[in-house]
């Protein structure tokens, strides 16, 4: 393997994980959701909602006040799905479609009334980038694994509660009951809809996060458009992933290497259509939804 070659993989791969995050913390926030018997359809629309959140947050006071803005509109999206689906008792697929549209549309109309001149996107310094001492100076994986971005670490960290809290505590116990037996769990004096509320909320909030990732984690910047369907892919990583937070983050890994490869082979191979490069993660993640999609395991309440 020739230097060029190294670099080429450092790159490819050090990309993947960044690109992995905003996609895993949804798809974590989903899960949770689901894992309480209830179903979030609006992902795509609150990722943007957060994104957008995370640009103004961060230009009025840095970036934790981005991080904190786009989990607090996450999670007001949640609620308002929660109080629809829980106590109006309305269809939670229509509801989730109509939240990611609201989220979507009314994002892009507040994006176009922050910036009337018509520029096309606004931009914002990026998290800062973590360099573990001495692992960082590690030949190859160094730079891949020890010299990343804050919230790719965030995911990271995220994934190790998720597996604590989800299969080893009273919590995880308490909501896998509401999501494959309510009714038995009530009878076990559990409040399920109040179960549902967090699990909504919370999942709401993470899937804000999951758009600050992209804003201040991948790009440093906010336009129309930027989520490219993510939130849809973060549905279908969940279903990938069986359910498990290992699962969904082999699941996000799958998608963001296509999508790193695509990105960097983009600028070698000039003589292959850049449309292939785009759908690639996206016919890679449909073409392992459809190898998994017949061991039906979801929470039985769904």
């Amino acid at each position: 393997m020739t230097w060029t070659d190294i670099v080429f993989w450092q790159i490819v791969l050090g990309g993947m994980l960044r690109l992995a995050a905003p996609i895993f913390l949804a798809a974590l926030g989903e899960m949770i959701t689901e894992r309480a018997g209830t179903l979030n359809l609006g992902i795509d629309g609150i990722m943007t909602a957060g994104a957008f959140a995370a640009v103004v947050f961060a230009h009025m006071a840095g970036w934790p006040a981005g991080l904190l803005g786009a989990a607090v509109v996450g999670g007001c999206y949640g609620a308002i799905l929660a109080v629809s689906v829980i106590r109006l008792r309305a269809n939670q697929i229509i509801i989730g479609i109509a939240i990611s549209l609201i989220g979507a549309g009314l994002t892009s109309y507040l994006f176009q009334l922050w910036q009337p001149s018509g520029q096309m996107a606004i931009f914002v310094p990026l998290t800062p980038t973590w360099k573990v001492p001495f692992l960082s100076d590690l030949p190859f994986i160094g730079p891949i694994l020890f010299r990343q971005n804050l919230m790719t670490y965030a995911a990271f960290a995220a994934m190790v509660v998720g597996i604590l809290v989800l299969a080893r505590t009273r919590i995880g116990i308490i909501l896998k009951a509401v999501g494959d037996d309510p009714a038995g769990a009530e009878m076990r004096g559990v409040n399920t809809a109040l179960v549902r509320y967090v699990a909504l909320i919370l999942g709401g909030a993470l899937m804000g996060l999951a758009g600050a990732a992209i804003t201040l984690g991948v790009l440093g910047a906010f336009n129309d458009g930027l989520t490219n369907g993510r939130g849809y892919v973060a549905l279908a990583v969940v279903i990938i992933g069986r359910w498990s937070v290992p699962g969904a983050f082999a699941g996000a890994l799958l998608f963001s290497f296509f999508e790193s490869l695509g990105l960097r082979a983009q600028g070698g191979m000039s003589f292959v259509p850049t449309e292939l490069f785009s759908i690639l993660p996206y016919a890679m993640t449909l073409l392992a939804l459809a190898l998994t999609a017949r061991a039906r395991i979801a929470p039985r309440a769904l």
